[in-house]
């Protein structure tokens, strides 16, 4: 029993190395004349695959979102930013 208690004291005592950061590619469209708006948030793992991956969503040569682009490509905005 005592050969348990000091690892599991020293494990809980010990501060643990987390990155408590984290990343939010934020997607607004703004479709109607009646101010009506869409916002959606997407976890993601870095800043630099916010970015990447928000690009793609307003790149008009990417056939992947052309469905997505011709019906809001006017009216797309996104954002990265940092949480927490």
């Amino acid at each position: 029993m005592k050969r348990l208690l000091l690892p599991l004291l020293a494990g809980l005592a010990l501060p643990t190395a987390a990155n408590a950061e984290s990343y939010w590619l934020l997607i607004g469209v703004g479709k109607n004349s009646y101010g009506g708006a869409t916002l959606e948030k997407i976890e993601m793992k870095s800043l630099a695959t916010c970015e990447s991956e928000g690009k793609k969503l307003t790149d008009r040569n990417n056939p992947s979102t052309k469905s997505f682009r011709d019906n809001f490509i006017d009216n797309l905005r996104y954002y990265c930013v940092i949480g927490k």
